[in-house]
């Protein structure tokens, strides 16, 4: 066999036992709290060695922040092909904000895992906050939105994100609940009522999976 197929088949595998670990962690964080999962829990829920988990995760934490990476970039990727041809910085917030909650919604397992991480894996994935950082920036830019800090418009985003994921879980929410949010959201950034409303209702195309 040649060195270049034996060492593809080598990064292939660790791949594979990579990801195995983090689908692991992601069933374990679906039953417990962050606080309340111990590397054991992972290593027993996967079926390996600790030294396997170790030579790929050193703390739960590192295995914590990729489970919550895995689950936001995934969503993220199909979110980014859905608007790519939108131009404007609120429409493209709020389809983000309305596709994360209605995800919520049909999958549950995924929500009580991006709630019960959300908050202690902040932000979710570096590439979820690249995103809705750059959409909040051009929208400060365009003057969309008008908000003094950047930081606290973040703040806003996902803390309401995550709350509002929540009471959907918790059987509160409307069905035009994750259109409502994304109504709340934009009009707090300071997008005219009209202007919100046309936005957060517009048709929204479903994810494919």
């Amino acid at each position: 066999m040649k060195e270049s197929r034996r060492a593809s088949i080598g990064l292939d595998k660790r791949e594979r036992t990579r990801a195995k670990l983090i689908e692991s962690a992601y069933r374990v964080f679906a039953r417990k709290a962050p606080d309340a999962v111990t590397i054991d829990d992972i290593i027993a829920e996967a079926a390996v060695a600790r030294g396997t988990f170790y030579n790929y995760f050193q703390t739960r934490e590192d295995v914590l922040k990729a489970v919550a990476g895995n689950l936001s970039d995934e969503i993220n990727q199909k979110i980014w092909v859905q608007y790519a041809a939108i131009s404007d910085p609120a429409e493209r917030l709020a389809i983000a904000i309305r596709q994360f909650l209605h995800q919520a919604i049909r999958d549950s397992t995924w929500g009580w895992v991006i709630v019960r991480i959300g908050l202690v894996a902040a932000p979710l994935s570096e590439t979820m906050e690249r995103g809705m950082m750059t959409d909040l920036e051009a929208g400060i830019r365009l003057n969309r939105f008008q908000v003094d800090s950047l930081q606290a418009a973040s703040d806003l985003v996902l803390g309401t994100g995550l709350m509002a994921i929540h009471s959907i879980l918790e059987g509160r929410a409307e069905p035009d609940y994750p259109e409502q949010i994304a109504k709340i959201i934009l009009k707090t950034l300071g997008v005219d009522d009209a202007d919100a409303h046309a936005i957060a209702f517009k048709f929204l195309e479903p994810l494919h999976s």
